[in-house]
């Protein structure tokens, strides 16, 4: 097979030349990207709540939590409907957290992905 001209391609990279080793990520138009340990620091404090709750509830609030890190990762393309519902499941389940919830989604890498519903879960939960 001979090599394809990159002249009908519809998206993707296309490298041509010697490429070594690239230290992060190739990006060829726009995109969102979360920091991990940003993340992961601003959501520290409800990983450290999931002990607050009732023992039936802890495996279920760790549950919410993972889905509700892996959804606000997408950054910018995070579906409020489900942040906001993750964010009221999770203080269902752990009552005690919600301040800590309040406290996160105040700090600026989830302050950025809480749109109208979000916010008016968080608004609930801190009894306005």
């Amino acid at each position: 097979m001979g090599e394809k001209s990159g002249a009908g391609q519809s998206g993707g990279v296309n490298i041509s030349g010697k490429v070594g080793s690239v230290g992060g990520s190739i990006v060829g138009g726009d995109m969102t990207v979360v920091s991990v340990a940003a993340l992961d620091a601003a959501l520290r404090p409800l990983f450290a709540s999931v002990g607050a709750a009732p023992a039936e509830n802890q495996a279920k609030a760790e549950a919410k939590l993972a889905a509700l890190k892996e959804e606000v990762a997408k950054g910018k393309d995070a579906d409020d409907g489900i942040v906001a519902k993750l964010v009221d499941g999770f203080v269902g389940l752990v009552p005690a957290a919600a301040s800590a919830v309040v406290s996160a989604f105040a700090t600026p890498i989830l302050g950025a992905v809480a749109g109208p519903v979000t916010k008016f879960v968080l608004d609930k939960i801190q009894g306005r």
